[in-house]
């Protein structure tokens, strides 16, 4: 299956093009208290330029207010991921004049990919089709999900779960869903911003509300010594974007007691305990490896698809993210994420991923050691996910912690709003969180079309949007919650010999995580999965 847009799609994208020069060209003012359009529009690059040259008085824009045209905007977003982009994308359809501020001093590719859903896509067609279409394009189009169990023994994997999700999509009349590496999808959302949109280096140390004059951000010093950046006034709103972590969120909300750390698990096993503390916490690992790994034919990839298997204590995702190994080292030691698809050849990318939900917290002194614990991890395994161990590079392996925190009691406070893990971080168990931040920004930006742009109007706007998405989002992490404590169950509770038969190959009736998957999958078939 090509992840390449139709003839259709591109014709519709030039459509679109055409018919978004005009709004593009202007910005909406709002001291007037009015939307009105200006027929000149500030360049970001008088920004870049003062950036530069503010190290004489970069300790005073920290306290002092913005007078400066050059350090105005419409709209702040700070957080440049996929749901700050997003927002920044939507809103700037609309004419306003947008920043995103990320406090990252460079974008390098990582070892970390995602899946995004067609509901999702959906969404990000709804602000750009041909951002929608750029993003399906650098990644891999996913026809089947898989949810497989790998008892201790046993030599074949128990097939519990298979999605059609090709089907789904083509029913439903949805985008694909699509696997894609981070790189690969915040290029492709940036390359649908104005030149000059997205500025590094800027990590938020204060936000102030100034009410009739707009919200003041100011900077800290970058992480490489470089003095702070000058303060920045936004107009209409600020949008905290800026993931689990919220800067934005501990300012302006106050509400950081919330995080959770560790392992969920309902059923019991050995991760029944839920635990608070970073020092129980479930490992994750990330990596990338070539499609199909060496030593597994062309046939016995991960193509078009993901697939979740859980073993000994781990759950283990396979996810095909697309053509051409364009994230990998070449032959000099280079990596180059590009979104473009147009120079694949018939090899790919795989990432590897694995969630030790009850291991305790680890540090390597280097990455061959960190590689050398995860190979350990696995000796009884299929070929499949054997042969992409075996083929990762140690500097390719990324660790990280499994996370999550209480959606935000609050989304909007005066002309400041949360969108995205900030507002609602997620267990990944169900891969929503991308595709739910997408649903924000497409709110977000119905919200503030056609706004008066007055004070209370903007309030009133920013509170709407948070009242609407706030129960969906606060659903969706409960539903999060659950499938990760069914997942942890299923792979740390190996299915238990019935002693009383006399066999020891016969399994227990009780096996709680294998009824729920059967019932998923009996409910897919009610609906039109057969």
């Amino acid at each position: 299956t090509s992840s390449h847009p139709s003839p259709h799609a591109a014709a519709g994208m030039a459509c679109v093009a055409a018919a978004r020069v005009a709004p593009c060209a202007g910005r909406v003012d709002a001291r007037s208290g009015r939307a009105r359009v200006r027929a000149t529009r500030r360049t970001a690059s008088s920004f870049v330029a003062r950036t530069s040259a503010s190290k004489t008085r970069a300790s005073e824009t920290t306290t002092s207010p913005v007078d400066d045209a050059r350090d105005v905007c419409d709209v702040a977003v700070v957080g440049a991921g996929p749901g700050g982009l997003a927002a920044a994308l939507a809103l700037q359809r609309q004419g306003y004049d947008v920043r995103v501020f990320e406090q990252r001093e460079a974008f390098r590719p990582a070892g970390v990919a995602v899946f995004i859903w067609p509901h999702g896509l959906q969404h990000l067609k709804r602000i750009d089709p041909e951002t929608c279409a750029r993003v399906i394009a650098a990644g891999a189009t996913i026809d089947t999900i898989a949810v497989e169990r790998l008892d201790p023994g046993a030599t074949e994997p128990e097939e519990l779960l298979t999605i059609n999700v090709a089907g789904w999509s083509e029913r439903m009349d949805l985008p694909p869903q699509i696997g894609i590496t981070w790189a690969r999808l915040t290029d492709a959302l940036r390359a649908g911003l104005e030149p000059g949109t997205v500025f590094l280096g800027h990590a938020l140390d204060t936000v102030r509300d100034d009410k009739r004059n707009g919200v003041t951000l100011t900077f800290a010093p970058t992480r490489s010594g470089a003095p702070a950046p000058p303060a920045v006034r936004a107009r209409v709103c600020v949008i905290g974007a800026d993931g689990r972590n919220s800067k934005v969120r501990a300012a302006v909300f106050g509400d950081e007691e919330d995080r959770r750390w560790g392992r969920r698990n309902i059923f019991g096993g050995r991760g029944g305990k839920s635990s608070d503390s970073p020092e129980n916490n479930a490992n994750v690992y990330y990596a990338l490896s070539p499609n199909p790994p060496p030593g597994c034919g062309a046939s016995n990839g991960c193509l078009n698809e993901l697939r979740f298997s859980l073993c000994d204590g781990s759950g283990i995702s396979l996810l095909d993210v697309g053509r051409g190994n364009l994230d990998l080292p070449s032959v000099d030691g280079s990596v180059g994420p590009v979104a473009d698809a147009t120079a694949r050849d018939g090899t790919g990318q795989l990432m590897f991923g694995t969630t030790r939900f009850s291991e305790p917290a680890v540090v390597f002194e280097t990455p061959k050691e960190r590689l050398s614990h995860l190979r350990g991890m696995f000796t009884e395994t299929t070929d499949l996910i054997s042969a992409a161990i075996a083929s990762t590079d140690a500097d390719l392996v990324v660790q990280t912690t499994l996370y999550e925190r209480n959606g935000a009691k609050e989304w909007s406070k005066g002309r400041v709003a949360l969108l995205g893990d900030a507002a609602h971080c997620m267990y990944p168990s169900l891969g929503l969180g991308i595709s739910t931040a997408f649903a924000d920004a497409v709110e977000l930006k119905e919200r503030l079309e056609n706004n008066e742009h007055d004070e209370a109007s903007i309030e009133e706007a920013l509170l709407l949007y948070s009242q609407k998405r706030g129960p969906y989002a606060r659903a969706l992490q409960s539903i999060s919650r659950l499938m990760h404590s069914v997942l942890a169950a299923t792979a740390e509770t190996p299915r238990k010999t019935d002693a009383s038969s006399g066999d020891k190959n016969a399994f227990s009736r009780l096996d709680p995580s294998a009824a729920f998957f059967k019932m998923w999958q009996g409910a897919l078939w009610v609906f039109g999965d057969r």
